[in-house]
């Protein structure tokens, strides 16, 4: 897929008359060769274990953001290897803090950089409706039964991402229609509308959201964006009861809530400022993460409430990040069960969610993953507080990175600059990003995987030389 990315950013920067067309032309089609190749030589086993699925995911990201990395090296868009690997690792988990200037890059340079943030949003589907589900993980979420007559979203896995990418193209399209609606150039708006519509919140200059109808447009794709996949699928194939989807009604109401603390904790409050105080909450709570100047007035609270929004995230099966809004349904109504049952110990109690029985492996998992998502923020923030950051900062940088949120916001309210940070501040992120892209419990199965296989081959070569030992003796 990077490959066909790099031979597309290179012919849109060929028809730009670009610098940089024959590198991506040449680079991307000895990618796409050789992951041909490389694809049809490889026989899976007829029945692969749910650890090889998700081992095979979290190492087809990394191979994805290192492709990616080398392109920006050999492009000479990133001057250091590691400022390539953090701008291409923002990018591919789409969550842009960004250390590199794109008003300085040629088209194909510019595509690519979008271009990244949308195939990382389509895997973020892949891996929240399509791995996981089907192989334990909220699998009585999944939407697989065509109960009523209803085509369901993901009945198997093939159509599951078929019936993605029936949505995930629309909406981009949908989105960039938006955008050159607004005012935009076809090329920009496409660019803003692959950020928009994958949560990932790259921007192409520093003034693009000075119009209020692009604005307007932003807010109501980063609403989208956040939203369910199975309950957009449901509003597409005409299925309704959106009024009972509880998931959607908590996001919606996040959003409300968010923008009605802020107007009454503010001061100054005009309908100019009010509509960008929604637009920095559709940014929090979805984790797209545009950058927005903040109002007149801006309450000392202001950057602690929107720290929670990014960490509660979107909805599950978006391509938002965060915890995500049904597992903190799961845990607030596992939290009331267990008080209940404290009153009644005998009684048999269980926990609906979406007007369905969450079983006791799932609420298990939730906690557990409750628990990596707390343990990948502290440990992260523990580390770029050692190398640089004041501990307000460190927390903040490490939220946002395991939610995927974009940009760093200040206890002021200013975008913080990741160009300013130290380069080993930045190194110790990338972690963060790829668990929280890969809602955390892939990257955390993964890595065990990698450690026993390693144990294996440790012990292995152990016996083998206590056997040539004792054999020489």
């Amino acid at each position: 897929m990077v490959g066909g990315l790099a031979v597309c950013s290179g012919l849109i920067d060929l028809i730009g008359h670009g610098a940089d067309s024959s590198t991506l032309l040449i680079t991307g089609s000895g990618m796409g060769l050789l992951g041909a190749l490389l694809f049809g030589r490889v026989t899976g086993p007829d029945k692969a274990r749910p650890v090889d699925i998700i081992a095979a995911t979290t190492l087809a990201m990394t191979l994805g953001i290192l492709l990616v990395a080398g392109l920006y090296v050999m492009t000479g868009a990133a001057q250091r290897p590691d400022d390539a690997l953090f701008e291409a690792t923002t990018g591919i988990t789409t969550t842009a803090m960004s250390v590199i200037d794109p008003t300085g890059l040629g088209y194909g340079l510019r595509f690519l950089r979008s271009g990244s943030q949308w195939l990382g949003g389509f895997a973020a589907l892949l891996v929240g409706i399509v791995i996981l589900p089907f192989f334990g993980f909220g699998r009585e979420f999944a939407d697989r039964s065509s109960s009523g007559g209803f085509r369901p979203l993901a009945p198997d896995e093939m159509s599951a991402t078929r019936n993605i990418l029936r949505l995930y193209i629309p909406g981009t399209g949908l989105i960039w229609g938006g955008y050159m609606f607004a005012g935009m150039s076809a090329f920009d708006g496409l660019l803003l509308a692959m950020s928009t519509v994958s949560t990932g919140g790259f921007t192409n200059g520093a003034n693009e959201f000075a119009d209020p109808s692009v604005q307007w447009v932003a807010i109501v794709g980063m609403l989208l964006a956040g939203s369910s996949m199975v309950t957009l699928w449901h509003l597409v194939v005409g299925r309704g009861g959106l009024h009972r989807q509880t998931g959607l009604t908590m996001y919606l109401g996040l959003h409300v809530t968010g923008v009605l603390l802020l107007v009454l904790l503010s001061t100054g409050i005009d309908l100019a400022a009010a509509r960008r105080l929604l637009f920095v909450v559709a940014a929090s709570v979805s984790t797209t993460g545009f950058p927005m100047g903040v109002p007149v007035g801006w309450p000392a609270a202001a950057p602690v409430l929107l720290l929670l929004l990014v960490s509660i995230g979107a909805m599950s099966g978006s391509a938002g990040g965060g915890f995500q809004i049904r597992q903190h349904r799961a845990l607030m109504k596992l939290a009331l069960r267990e008080m209940a049952r404290q009153l009644h110990p005998r009684a048999v109690l269980k926990v609906r969610l979406a007007g369905r029985v969450a079983g006791e492996d799932t609420l298990r998992q939730i906690v557990v993953l409750q628990f990596l998502f707390v343990a990948v923020i502290f440990s992260t923030a523990f580390l770029v507080a050692v190398f640089g950051l004041d501990l307000a900062s460190a927390i903040s940088a490490a939220v946002h990175a395991t939610a995927t949120a974009g940009p760093v916001r200040g206890l002021d309210g200013v975008m913080v600059d990741p160009t300013e940070w130290s380069r080993s501040v930045r190194l110790a992120l990338l972690p963060a990003m790829v668990f929280g892209r890969l809602s955390i419990y892939p990257a955390v199965v993964a890595v065990a995987a990698l450690l026993n296989l390693l144990r294996d081959k440790a012990r292995v070569r152990r016996r083998y030389r206590a056997h040539r030992h004792g054999g020489s003796l």
